[in-house]
């Protein structure tokens, strides 16, 4: 049996051994840092600034929780306004900037990237740029300037890309880099259907009417945040030429850790049943263990794409990169006997667009990696099970209210879902996305680095 845990409260989930494999993606972000000797630092001047240590700019630092809370400012005057939002359009320009940079085409995003920002990424060689993923998004901190009339935000970015000279064999890179943005106190959230489009922020002419940060169309200079987020600066803390980590074993850090629930658990609760009354924490719980056994399956397989219909789209791109680097290596990693111990509910938010849950998932299992060629274990251990917890972000779009399903069935019509069907329901012949009807996991993030 199963036990979920939702604040002081406890409930039956029923009965059946699931699967979690997700903590792999935290293990592989582990060996990606623990492999950091000498770290680069830069600044948005584009020159060099250190070595040795890693190089932070000065700028304070809050708990990801403190910045959400100091963002809940935004609302009051753009009711639009969703940190899921942008850190979906973050995530978009991070890949559209790197990939402009290798083809010497930054100019073309001067309306979201200021001189000093585009100087940095400039300073990075210019070749092709290719499978930009953002493997995590941190918010470090926010600030409201009465004096200039806007808002700054600070990110922290984790990536892996490939970087592909003509000439010369590819090579794979592991980056972390930290965005400061600044928006003008007036400007106003886009909606979910344009937050990964990028054309003028004032009349939506194509980027390339732009130049300077003005626009030819509209005549107007679109890059000092009046009309959408601006990257003022970018600090590039590391950057290692180096693939994927897929061997070795890294050690579970975090596990023992006390949960960290949210102050306004209670009264999100509430206000969560009075949105929608068919809300249950029993349906809720047969939707995450669906989730957890889809993904197991998927990814023990190296099948991803059936976990397409369980994960937002930006989850699943940038766990693709990982499937296709142990295919690469002619590898697989293996998770057997995985089984959910507890799962803890730890925040409900909500916004105009979207609904979200964090959970506390405690597990345990066999992890280990094979060699295709001979099955011999290059990580991990047959022999003995690994616990682990992390904490997994649940969203929904804020309309879809209804009974939760539990099991794989097309989000339009409700027909049964095949793994044959992991992008298109088959018989009505909607793409399977997920959070504009029903819960899809979101995030991932590791108990060590999770502050509510």
């Amino acid at each position: 049996m199963v036990g979920f845990v939702f604040g002081a409260g406890f409930f039956a989930a029923g009965a059946g051994v699931l699967a979690a494999p997700m903590f792999l993606i935290g293990l592989l972000l582990r060996r990606q840092r623990k492999r950091h000797q000498l770290d680069v630092g830069w600044s948005s001047a584009g020159h060099f600034v250190a070595t040795g240590p890693m190089h932070v700019p000065s700028a304070p630092e809050e708990s990801p929780a403190e910045v959400r809370r100091k963002m809940e400012w935004l609302r009051g005057q753009d009711p639009d306004f969703s940190v899921i939002l942008l850190e979906d359009f973050i995530t978009a320009l991070y890949t559209e900037a790197h990939t402009a940079r290798g083809s010497n085409a930054l100019e073309k995003y001067s309306p979201y990237l200021r001189p000093a920002a585009r100087n940095t990424l400039g300073s990075l060689p210019r070749v092709p740029v290719t499978t930009v993923i953002v493997g995590s998004l941190r918010l470090v901190s926010f600030l409201v300037d009465t004096r200039t009339q806007q808002s700054r935000l600070v990110v922290e970015l984790e990536s892996n890309y490939t970087e592909d000279p003509q000439g010369a064999s590819p090579t794979s890179h592991y980056a972390l880099e930290r965005w400061t943005f600044v928006r003008s106190f007036g400007a106003r959230s886009r909606s979910p259907d344009r937050v990964r489009s990028f054309s003028c922020p004032n009349c939506g002419a194509p980027l390339e009417r732009t130049t300077h940060g003005r626009c030819t169309y509209c005549s107007q200079a679109v890059d000092s945040g009046q009309f959408d987020w601006v990257v003022e600066r970018i600090d590039l803390l590391a950057r290692e030429t180096r693939g994927p980590m897929l061997t070795g074993t890294t050690e579970e850090e975090g596990t023992e850790l006390r949960t960290v629930f949210d102050p306004g658990l209670s009264a999100a609760r509430m206000e969560m049943a009075r949105r929608d009354a068919s809300f249950t924490e029993s349906t809720f719980s047969g939707r995450v263990q669906w989730i957890f056994a889809t993904m197991q399956h998927a990814w023990t397989s190296l099948e991803w794409n059936r976990a397409r219909p369980c994960l937002t789209d930006r989850l699943w791109r940038a766990q693709s990169y990982w499937i296709e680097a142990y295919r690469q290596q002619g590898l697989r990693n293996v998770t057997e006997n995985a089984r959910i111990l507890r799962v803890e509910l730890v925040r409900i938010a909500s916004d105009r667009w979207y609904e979200a849950a964090t959970v506390r998932v405690h597990a345990t299992g066999l992890d280990y990696t094979i060699r295709l060629g001979d099955n011999a274990v290059v990580g991990g251990r047959r022999d003995r099970e690994r616990a682990y917890t992390e904490y997994w972000t649940l969203v929904r779009s804020a309309a879809k209210h209804g009974p939760t399903r539990a099991a794989p069935s097309c989000p339009q019509c409700g027909a049964p879902l095949t793994m044959e069907m992991a992008e298109r329901c088959g018989h009505c012949g909607t793409l399977v996305e997920a959070s504009t009807f029903d819960w899809v996991l979101s995030r991932i993030e590791q108990d060590e680095a999770y502050a509510g």
